[in-house]
This record gives structure tokens, C-alpha cells and sequence, in this order.
């Protein structure tokens, strides 16, 4: 009797080895497979995947070193089914790795919906990129996992060109631009696009567009013959793809995708970028972008 005890428990066991974990019953557990990380099946029914970042190791501003799971994660989770998912996420993400991993999202149609930090200081000083997307659920983590596996991966500064462009020409880069700029004593020059047209406005009331609702790029010019520009892209949520893709396509990096108001109507985010250059070259690319923003007023 004892013998054939022991024989049904060794079957039980085998069968319930072998039987479909949820995950694969739900048709998840492809998707974790591609990203190479295990994702849990949550209790809502969402399916989520946690990549902790251990390299490099992060001290903050006080010396304190800081743990993954003290908010040092890669995740995407998803919503709906592998068929027709909804994901979001967030990468942990070293400065130099964040325009490489937008390429690759954005190659893959998910879209970079912020770039910020989490934290003041440290070293080194990680920033966390959030995305979503929607569709096949393995297709997607097939963009994720393109996305992930530049980060780690060594991204040095491109070399500066052995011939300098010529020194800026302030008319002509405005006339590229379509706006006129202003030169500043520390040998600044900034152009403006207000956008007027948008009609933005905050707990009933009309924001103005020199209250913030406006476009602009500023260039420095640099002993070593570039030029160095900076700016900031004030972008309705239905832009925002299209004028990341236009910037990257350029080689100018984005730096920063935020609000800068909470409860704006229309919703509004402001898209930071920077790059080094010839001024006309830069200020090429940008007009590109402008070009394809909602019609503003001029000045």
C-alpha cells in the first residue's frame, strides 16, 4: 500500500511539473522570452517585466549608495492581451545610452512620452526614460529589447570634424528659421517661435504665448570653429513623435521631455534638445521641425 502511495505522489508531481504555468496559458510568457527577463503575471491580469540596473553602481549627492530596488529599474508592463497589448514602461538610463534607446524605440513605433530625472545628483547620474505603445505585444518587446540592449553598451562622442565650418552668420540662420533672433552680449544668438494658434489655456484663462507657449533655439559659437545649440519645443501630445523623429534624423540629441504646467488645455509638453555643429546646418533641422508644428503668428 505504502508502495503505491509513493507511486501516485511521483505522478501527481510530474503531472503538475509539467502542466502550463498562467503565463503560457495567457500567451505571455513569449514576450518575457524575448526580452530574456521572467515577467510576472499580476493579479490584475497585466503582465510585467523588471529589469534592475546593478551596472553601473549608483552613490547620490551624499555618498549613499543607492540599491536597484530603491527605484533603479527597467520595466515594461503590459495591459489587454499578447494580441493587442497596451505597454508602458520606464528605462534607467545613463546619459550617453538615452538617444541611442530613443533610435531604437522609435524604429520600433513606441513612443518616448517623458525624459527626466528621478533624482538630484550622483554619480553617475541616471536618467529614466518612460514610453508606451501599442499593438502585438511580442512585436513591441521585440523593440524593447532592441532598446535595452544599448544600454551597457559603450556610446563614446562623435569626432569633431578636422575641417570648422565658418563663423556664424546670425542673418542667415535666421532666415533659415523664418523668425527674427536676438544677440545677446555673451555672444548668445536665440530665435523665438511663439505658437499663438494653439490657444493654451489654465484653469479657464488664456496663457499668453510669451507666458511660455513657444518654441525657441539659442547658439553659441565655439572657439574650435562648431557651434553649440540648445532649445526647447513646445509640443501638443499628437507633435511630440513626429518632432523627436525630425531632431534624431538631424543628429541633434534630445535631452528632456517634460511638462511645464499641470492642467494645461490643450495638453502640453516641451521637448529639449542639443547638438554641435555648423549653424546653418543645426538651425536647418530645426526649421524642420518647426515647419511641421501647427501654424504660428509671427511676431
Amino acid at each position: 500500500m505504502r508502495t503505491r502511495w509513493i507511486v501516485f505522489a511521483a505522478l501527481v508531481a510530474a503531472a503538475a511539473g509539467g502542466r502550463p504555468t498562467l503565463a503560457e496559458e495567457t500567451g505571455w510568457e513569449a514576450v518575457g522570452t524575448i526580452l530574456r527577463v521572467a515577467g510576472t503575471l499580476q493579479k490584475d491580469g497585466s503582465y510585467r517585466v523588471n529589469l534592475p540596473r546593478k551596472d553601473p553602481l549608483l552613490r547620490n549627492e551624499f555618498g549613499f549608495l543607492v540599491p536597484p530596488s530603491m527605484g533603479l529599474v527597467t520595466y515594461a508592463a503590459f495591459a489587454g492581451s499578447p494580441a493587442d497589448a497596451t505597454v508602458v514602461g520606464d528605462t534607467c538610463t545613463l546619459a550617453a545610452e538615452i538617444n541611442p534607446v530613443v533610435d531604437a524605440l522609435r524604429a520600433g513605433k513606441i513612443e518616448v512620452v517623458a525624459i527626466h530625472n528621478h533624482m538630484l545628483g550622483g554619480e553617475p547620474s541616471f536618467v529614466f526614460l518612460h514610453f508606451q505603445g501599442k499593438g502585438d505585444a511580442v512585436a513591441m518587446a521585440k523593440t524593447l529589447r532592441a532598446a535595452w540592449d544599448e544600454m551597457g553598451k559603450p556610446h563614446p562622442l562623435p569626432e569633431r570634424p578636422k575641417a570648422s565650418p565658418p563663423k556664424p552668420d546670425w542673418k542667415a540662420v535666421s532666415e533659415i528659421l523664418g523668425q527674427p533672433g536676438v544677440l545677446s552680449d555673451d555672444g548668445v544668438y536665440k530665435v523665438t517661435l511663439p505658437r499663438p494658434s494653439i490657444g493654451t489655456s489654465l484653469d479657464g484663462r488664456t496663457l499668453p504665448a510669451s507666458t511660455g507657449i513657444a518654441c525657441w533655439v539659442a547658439f553659441s559659437p565655439c572657439e574650435c570653429g562648431l557651434t553649440m545649440a540648445m532649445g526647447d519645443t513646445c509640443l501638443r501630445r499628437e507633435e511630440i513623435q513626429d518632432a523627436i523623429d525630425g531632431y534624431r534624423r538631424g543628429g541633434i540629441r534630445v535631452t528632456g521631455l517634460h511638462n511645464h504646467m499641470s492642467g494645461t488645455v490643450p495638453e502640453l509638453m516641451f521637448l529639449h534638445f542639443a547638438g554641435e555643429g555648423d549653424a546653418a546646418e543645426l538651425a536647418r533641422t530645426v526649421r524642420a521641425v518647426w515647419d511641421r508644428l501647427a501654424p504660428a503668428k509671427p511676431q
